[in-house]
């Protein structure tokens, strides 16, 4: 007769883990049965993030396994939150980093005073991709204040070397590139404004690569003219080893997205369906996304969700599209804004009113809870992925 089945608990702290069966027990059961913790975990760990967060309703200690630290880290991750900076005029520094955890569930301390780096006044952050953070570093006692690539998961950190100056020129954009799945190489692009210009013309773009370790400059022509809309705040990906923002072109087509690849050249631009300035344009499912609240007469009245199925086509679709009073229970709020996009799955997270809470919408079940309080602060909000693995570029 069969042992029972393991209807333990999920993991606690201080629980000692315990084998399925040992190598010396009769082989009975299932052969998933009979496999040890190890090498459970060893297959979990090559399997991607929205199916490991499916094999957790296996059974309970299959969920025990998952939620064990031990094992946690060596498993595929997924978005546990977002970080957004607050602002207030009577702390000193004015501005505090701060981070919604979004999972459902407790994750690992993050430490938003950047206490793992070297002294500092002041650590902005400028961009996260990929479980990495870009920041800008201001020391101490000087004027000094490099870029600096850090991966907070394991207080590792990289200190960049400075971009040669460019006589009328102004930085405007500054964004990180980095795709785990793909290399363990980062990129920062700087997209650069002439500077006796009132507009966002991008005169040139600088690339730093972790691979090469230098900086390359890419000039732009007037005949290449190409701006960007929203700054520093505004939403980028890196999809297919290229930078994709919102950026205006020429007609028929003003409102477009620009891919800046890791040379700094623009290596495509196609049309944007219905631009929205608050509409964000992200990553999900390997997939570009573009999700906007769209108004009439002054009123938001519905979500909209397009993508790009076929990157080779850059045909937009419309996914999903829903009235806001089904968002907020009738109640009718001003300011909604998306401020992200799963990036395994169909949900979409969002502020409304006041913005102190975020709010996740299921396009599937069209369900809609709070996943998280905010203090003080607003957008940008970035997406965090956490990142376990050793990366070479960041032990420099």
């Amino acid at each position: 007769m069969s042992a029972p089945a393991d209807r333990s608990t999920p993991w606690e702290e201080g629980r000692t883990s315990v084998r399925i069966r040992s190598s010396s027990s009769a082989p009975c059961g299932t052969a998933a049965e009979r496999l040890t913790e190890d090498l459970i975990v060893e297959i979990l760990s090559h399997v991607p993030a929205k199916s490991l967060y499916r094999f957790k309703c296996v059974s309970n200690h299959w969920l025990s396994l998952i939620h064990h630290p031990d094992h946690s880290k060596k498993l595929p991750q997924t978005l546990a939150g977002f970080f957004y900076t607050g602002t207030d005029v009577e702390r000193l520094p004015k501005s505090a980093l701060h981070f919604a955890n979004v999972s459902g569930r407790s994750c690992p301390a993050i430490d938003t005073s950047f206490a793992f780096l070297l002294s500092h006044r002041q650590v902005d952050l400028l961009d996260c991709c990929g479980g990495l953070l870009l920041c800008r570093w201001h020391s101490v006692g000087g004027d000094e204040c490099p870029y600096i690539v850090c991966n907070p998961a394991r207080e590792e950190w990289v200190m960049l070397p400075e971009p040669s100056q460019a006589e009328a020129r102004k930085v405007s954009i500054v964004r990180l590139g980095f795709d785990p799945a793909v290399s363990s190489h980062f990129y920062v692009f700087v997209l650069m404004d002439y500077v006796r210009r009132v507009s966002y013309t991008i005169a040139a773009v600088d690339v730093y690569s972790s691979e090469t370790r230098r900086w390359v400059r890419k000039e732009r022509g007037l005949n290449e003219s190409i701006g960007h809309l929203g700054g520093q705040y505004q939403s980028t990906v890196f999809l297919k080893g290229c930078l994709h923002f919102i950026a205006y072109g020429s007609r028929p087509s003003p409102i477009c997205v620009a891919a800046v690849d890791t040379e700094g050249k623009t290596s495509t631009t196609f049309c944007i369906p219905s631009y929205v300035p608050n509409g964000i344009l992200q990553q999900s499912q390997g997939c570009l996304h573009y999700s906007s609240f769209q108004s009439e007469d002054g009123l938001v009245l519905r979500l909209v969700v397009n993508v790009v199925k076929d990157y080779e086509t850059k045909d937009w679709m419309l996914k999903h599209t829903t009235k806001t009073k089904y968002l907020s229970g009738g109640i009718h709020f001003n300011g909604y804004r998306v401020i992200g996009v799963h990036p395994e799955c169909d949900l979409i997270f969002f502020t409304a009113g006041r913005a102190t809470e975020v709010m996740c919408y299921n396009m599937n079940s069209r369900e809609v809870k709070v996943t998280s309080k905010l203090e003080d602060g607003g957008p940008p909000y970035l997406p965090y992925v956490p990142l376990y693995a050793e990366l070479q570029s960041l032990l420099m």
